[in-house]
């Protein structure tokens, strides 16, 4: 099964991941998780403040399908 990640501000530095293509594809076996993924791409679970699936927001027990677009977002402070 093959989805999109985006991985925005300070987790962007987990998409240099050698399982996360160039062009930002991940390719998982189905069923899984978003935490799954989290957890495959080594993001410790409490650097991630909002998931999006498909523009949606979504949560780390929601099962992704294929073709789908993933975004993790970190806690973003500011003021």
């Amino acid at each position: 099964m093959r989805i999109e990640v985006k991985l925005f501000a300070s987790l962007a530095p987990y998409a240099a991941h050698p399982l996360v293509s160039s062009d930002g594809f991940l390719n998982v076996p189905s069923p899984v998780t978003v935490g799954e993924i989290a957890d495959s791409l080594n993001i410790p679970h409490h650097e991630i403040k909002l998931i999006f699936i498909n523009g949606v927001h979504g949560s780390l027990d929601m099962v992704v399908k294929d073709g789908d677009r993933l975004g993790f977002f970190p806690p973003i402070g500011g003021g």
